[in-house]
């Protein structure tokens, strides 16, 4: 179905994806969240909680007061000083941090991290205890743990890992260090030109959304989005790749209508049979000559 905008999450749409519950002592707790979906999620739709001693859900946070879109893909952090985070930790893309006044408790030995939606439902949730740190440690202290495939299952000890040294411990932001890599995609996306001006006018009317692949077996979807992350047209569903080739996008939205000037994002979705898939954002430009 068409994703609507601010559209609320539902059960494993985002899941928690890592815990810092020790930090250093000049340091703040803070949880990531990676968006597993295909939607785009706003996070003032979403609230961080944990659970009271009689196992009520309690502490409820919003994690942003105003929109602010998740993309597919995307990591989101929240904590209580993103300067104390850069302090002890690469934090690759400080946007993607949401500041909060107070996180809700999440204790250095045990705790529980519930993530709602707007109504209330759980979307994921995760009882973490001090001993799923790998075991060789000895000071825990600002080390995070991080979910080792964001595809299994929340609740298993077996599927959090502690932040590999190399990375400092911590990943705020982007791809856990403990990532289980499936085999990636050699793939290219590119959006010729980038600037277009759909006005039939014979110069730069179409964007052409070119692909290259290394293997064959591959079906694309593409949708495009405007700024404010709504859905203005599904492009592809389920296109078969070949191993290189193109589509192109004439301007207009799902009914045939003429769209805004603005900055569009060209969102490619690469997947095959065997479950490998990787996406691709792409900013485009639609323009108008002016008469």
């Amino acid at each position: 179905g068409r994703v609507g905008i601010g559209v609320d999450a539902v059960v494993m749409d985002i899941v928690i994806n890592e815990i810092l519950f020790n930090p250093r002592s000049n340091g703040y707790d803070y949880v990531e969240f990676y968006n597993r979906s295909n939607k785009i999620i706003d996070a003032s739709k979403l609230f961080a909680a944990n659970r009271n001693s009689s196992g009520v859900i309690s502490s409820i946070r919003q994690l942003s007061t105003s929109p602010f879109y998740i993309f597919p893909g995307d990591y989101i952090i929240i904590t209580e000083s993103l300067t104390s985070l850069q302090l002890n930790y690469l934090v690759k893309n400080p946007d993607a941090v949401l500041e909060l006044s107070s996180l809700p408790s999440y204790p250095d030995d045990e705790g529980d991290v519930v993530l709602l939606n707007g109504q209330g439902n759980i979307i994921d949730e995760v009882v973490y205890k001090d001993d799923w740190h790998f075991k060789l440690i000895d000071n825990a202290e600002g080390v995070s743990l991080e979910r080792i495939d964001p595809n299994s299952t929340s609740q298993d000890q077996h599927n959090w890992h502690s932040a590999a040294s190399s990375a400092g411990y911590g990943t705020p932001g982007y791809k856990n260090s403990q990532y289980k890599q499936p085999q990636v995609i050699d793939a290219t996306i590119a959006i010729t030109p980038k600037t277009f001006s759909p006005d039939n006018d014979g110069f730069d009317d179409i964007s052409t959304i070119q692909y290259k692949l290394s293997e064959t077996g591959y079906a694309a979807n593409i949708t495009i989005f405007d700024a404010q992350g709504r859905p203005v047209r599904n492009l592809i569903r389920n296109g078969i790749l070949g191993l290189s080739g193109s589509f192109t996008w004439d301007g207009l939205d799902e009914k045939g209508k003429k769209l805004p000037v603005g900055s569009y994002i060209i969102y490619t979705e690469i997947f095959n049979l065997q479950g490998k898939k990787q996406s691709f954002k792409n900013v485009v430009v639609l323009s108008r000559k002016l008469n």
